[in-house]
């Protein structure tokens, strides 16, 4: 226990100080220069144009994608009209006697 004033029955747990704060001596701090301040901005600058280059890749990649699902899609459901099989109704008078659940089925083109 070698604290302020240990042996007297005081703060145990400090360390006595070697010197007050304010006489500490405050070292300059390291200026950096110019040239060294613009290969630093254009450094910033190239990273953040690659940054940018490469989220621009990656939302083009995502939009032809989204682009080929739709495309899929609308293909898909071209395919799907084709093969069905088509009923023309050309007496209207037999929408009014079909039953309200198969009317649902049928679609107007």
């Amino acid at each position: 226990s070698s604290g302020i004033n240990a042996e007297y029955g005081g703060r145990t747990w400090k360390q006595k100080k070697e010197c007050r704060f304010s006489a500490l001596s405050n070292d300059k701090q390291s200026c950096t220069t110019f040239g060294s301040k613009m290969g630093l901005k254009t450094q910033k600058r190239n990273i953040k144009a690659l940054v940018d280059q490469i989220q621009s890749d990656r939302n083009a990649e995502s939009e032809a994608r989204k682009q080929r699902i739709a495309e899929k899609r609308k293909r898909r459901e071209e395919n799907e009209k084709k093969c069905e099989v088509v009923q023309k109704i050309t007496n209207t008078k037999k929408l009014k006697k079909i039953k309200k659940k198969h009317l649902r089925t049928i679609e107007t083109r």
